[in-house]
C-alpha cells in the first residue's frame, strides 16, 4: 500500500515538474521572441549619432507607416530600454497581445489609450505598456522609485513625423485603475490644476515645489505591477518643449 502511494505521489510530482518546466520554457521563449521583434524594430527604423548624445533619435517614418498605419511615432527615454513604436487603435485590448507588426505576443505594444487624442492635445494623455520581468517595454519604469535613476533619466520624448514632444518627469507612484490619474480631460482649468497638485503630491521622489498652471499638457505612462489585477505604477511627465522633428541627414 505504501509503495503504491509513493508511486502515485512520484507521478504527481513529475507531472507538476514537467508542467512548471513547460511554463517556464514558454515564458522564456515568448520573452526571447518579443526582444527579437523590438530589437529588429530599433535597428530597422531608428538611427542616432553615438558621438553626439544630444542629437535627436532619427526615425524612418516611411518604413514605419508601411509596416502598420496605426503607428503614430516613437516613444523614447534615452539610456533606458524604452525606445519603441507608439501605437493607437480604437480599443485597448488588441495591442496588449500584439506587437507593432501584428505578431501575437505577450509583449504587446506601447500604445496610447483608445479614447485619447492622438495629437497629444488632451490635458492628460495615457500611454500603456507591459511590465515585463526582463525590464523591456515598460518593465524599467519601476526604477523611477529611485531618485538617482530619476536624475539620470528625467525626460520622456514622443517623436512624431512633424514634431518632437519633450516631457519632464514630475511624479511617479503606485495606484489603482479606478484612481483619478486616468482622467484625461477636465471641465475647468481649476479642476486640472487641482488634479495636477494631487498627482505631484503623490510622488515617491521629492521634486520640490512644482506650481501647475492648469494649461501644460501631461503624459502618464502606465504599467501593471503583477501584484493585483488592478494595481498599476505610473510615471507622469509635463510637456516642456515642442519642436520641429529634425529628420534630415
Amino acid at each position: 500500500m505504501k509503495k503504491r502511494v509513493y508511486t502515485f505521489l512520484e507521478i504527481v510530482f513529475i507531472c507538476v515538474f514537467i508542467f512548471a518546466a513547460y511554463k517556464m520554457y514558454t515564458i522564456i521563449a515568448n520573452y526571447n521572441e518579443g526582444d527579437e521583434i523590438y530589437e529588429d524594430a530599433q535597428s530597422t527604423y531608428t538611427s542616432s549619432d553615438e558621438e553626439n548624445e544630444d542629437e535627436e533619435l532619427k526615425i524612418d517614418f516611411e518604413k514605419l507607416k508601411e509596416t502598420n498605419k496605426e503607428i503614430l511615432g516613437w516613444i523614447y527615454i534615452p539610456d533606458t530600454p524604452v525606445s519603441y513604436p507608439l501605437l493607437h487603435t480604437n480599443n485597448n485590448q488588441y495591442y496588449l497581445k500584439h506587437t507593432y507588426n501584428h505578431t501575437y505576443s505577450d509583449f504587446g505594444s506601447i500604445f496610447i489609450n483608445s479614447t485619447s487624442s492622438i495629437d497629444l492635445t488632451d490635458d492628460n494623455t495615457i500611454v500603456y505598456g507591459h511590465n515585463t520581468k526582463n525590464g523591456s517595454m515598460f518593465g524599467s519604469l519601476k526604477k523611477y522609485k529611485d531618485n538617482d535613476y530619476l536624475k539620470e533619466h528625467p525626460y520622456i520624448y514622443i517623436i512624431y513625423e512633424d514634431y518632437t514632444y519633450t516631457y519632464e518627469i514630475v511624479s511617479e507612484f503606485t495606484t489603482d485603475t479606478s484612481y483619478k490619474v486616468y482622467t484625461t480631460m477636465f471641465d475647468t482649468r481649476q479642476d486640472f490644476r487641482d488634479w495636477q497638485k494631487e498627482m505631484y503630491a503623490n510622488a515617491v521622489n521629492n521634486y520640490g515645489e512644482i506650481k501647475p498652471d492648469g494649461k501644460e499638457k501631461i503624459v502618464t505612462l502606465s504599467t501593471c505591477t503583477s501584484r493585483t489585477e488592478t494595481e498599476r505604477f505610473v510615471v507622469i511627465g509635463r510637456l516642456i518643449n515642442t519642436e520641429k522633428t529634425n529628420q534630415g541627414e
